[in-house]
C-alpha cells in the first residue's frame, strides 16, 4: 500500500461527497433563484469528473503493479458467479416492475409520487437530449463507482479490518457520498450498496455489480422521466445550450 492510496481513499472518503454536496446545494439556490438549469452540460460535467477520477485511480493501481483481477475484474463461472446472475435478473425485474407500475399509474398516485421527489427534480431529465446523458451518466456511475467504492475500498479497508466489515464500511461511505439527496435517502443508497458489496464478494468480480448499478440508475432516470413528462414540468426553465456552465459534482 502506498502514500498515493491514503490519497485517493481521503479523496473518495471526505472530498467527493463533500464537493457533490456544496455543488447540489449551490443547484438548489439557483432554481430558487429563478435561474435556467443546463441539465444536459450538468450531466456532461459529472461524466468528465467521474472518468478523470477514474483515470487517476487506475494511474494509482497499476502505478503499484496490481492486476485488473485484484481490482474485481476478474471473472470466473461458478455457482457463486451464477447466483449472483440470477440476483442480477430479479432485481432488473423489480425494476421493470416498477417502471410499469409508474407507466400505468392514475393522475392521483402520479401526484403522490412526484410529491416524493422533493428538490431532486432539479436533476431529472425532462426531453429526450437530456435523457440520453442521463443514461450515459448512469453507465459511467455503474463502471466507475463500483471500481472505486466496491473494487479499490473494500480492497483497501480489507487491508485493516475483516473483508465483511470493510464491504459495510464501503457502504457506509457510499451512503454518505449521495448525501446531497437528503438524509431520509441516505438509509437506502447504503442498503442498495450493501448489494453491490455482496454480490461482487460472492462472485469475486465486478462484472454484476457494475450492470446492475447501471440498469438501477437508468431505470430510476426513465421512472422520474415518464412521472414529470405525464404530470407536467413546474420546475424552472431548463437550457439546453451550452452557454451555460452548468453545476458540476451531483452524480
Amino acid at each position: 500500500m502506498t502514500v498515493l492510496d491514503h490519497v485517493l481513499v481521503f479523496i473518495i472518503v471526505v472530498v467527493h461527497p463533500i464537493a457533490g454536496y456544496i455543488s447540489y446545494q449551490r443547484l438548489v439556490r439557483q432554481a430558487r433563484a429563478g435561474d435556467v438549469i443546463n441539465r444536459s452540460r450538468l450531466y456532461e460535467s459529472s461524466i468528465l469528473q467521474q472518468w478523470i477520477l477514474f483515470g487517476v485511480s487506475l494511474a494509482v493501481w497499476f502505478g503499484a503493479n496490481r492486476s485488473w483481477e485484484t481490482l474485481g475484474f476478474g471473472f470466473a463461472m461458478d455457482t457463486w458467479f451464477a447466483a449472483g446472475a440470477a440476483l442480477t435478473v430479479a432485481a432488473i425485474v423489480v425494476l421493470y416492475l416498477q417502471y410499469r407500475q409508474v407507466v400505468t399509474a392514475s393522475r392521483e398516485d402520479l401526484d403522490r409520487y412526484r410529491d416524493s421527489v422533493g428538490s431532486l427534480d432539479l436533476i431529472i431529465p425532462r426531453n429526450g437530449n437530456e435523457l440520453g446523458r442521463f443514461n450515459a451518466l448512469s453507465v459511467t456511475a455503474g463502471i466507475v463507482e463500483e471500481t472505486l467504492w466496491r473494487g479499490f475500498l473494500i480492497w483497501y479497508l480489507a487491508a485493516w479490518m475483516p473483508v465483511w466489515a470493510a464491504a459495510v464500511t464501503s457502504s457506509l461511505v457510499f451512503g454518505f457520498a449521495h448525501a446531497y439527496q437528503g438524509p431520509g435517502n441516505i438509509p437506502k443508497i447504503v442498503l442498495i450498496g450493501g448489494i453491490f458489496a455482496a454480490i461482487y464478494l460472492a462472485t469475486g468480480s465486478l462484472w454484476l455489480a457494475i450492470v446492475l448499478h447501471a440498469v438501477v440508475d437508468i431505470v430510476q432516470g426513465r421512472v422520474a422521466y415518464e412521472l414529470f413528462r405525464r404530470t407536467g414540468d413546474g420546475t424552472p426553465p431548463v437550457d439546453d445550450s451550452n452557454d451555460n456552465p452548468g453545476i458540476t459534482g451531483v452524480a
